[in-house]
């Protein structure tokens, strides 16, 4: 479980750079919105989200399904700085 967590935070922090850079999308999102990521091609993972997620589920709460069908192929750094210390 450990790893889907990290995993669950890194999608997270994606996708809301996602939509912050597709404003049409957060209009779709209804406010208090539970989000539940599907990743193609990781059913264990999905599984795991979904039944974690619902179990969780306020009363009443809308349930938003992200299915996630592609990953860009570079970093979403631009540019680093690495600075060496000594031993």
């Amino acid at each position: 479980m450990g790893n889907y967590s990290s995993f669950l935070e890194m999608i997270s922090t994606e996708f809301q750079k996602y939509v912050m850079e597709n404003e049409a999308i957060a209009d779709k999102i209804p406010a208090n919105a539970l989000i539940i990521f599907q990743i193609e091609g990781d059913s264990d993972f999905n599984k795991w989200h979904q039944e974690m997620s619902l179990r969780n589920r306020e009363p009443g709460q809308p349930v938003i399904y992200v299915n996630v069908k592609k990953w860009r192929e570079h970093s979403s750094i631009e540019e680093i700085k690495l600075s060496e210390v000594a031993a």
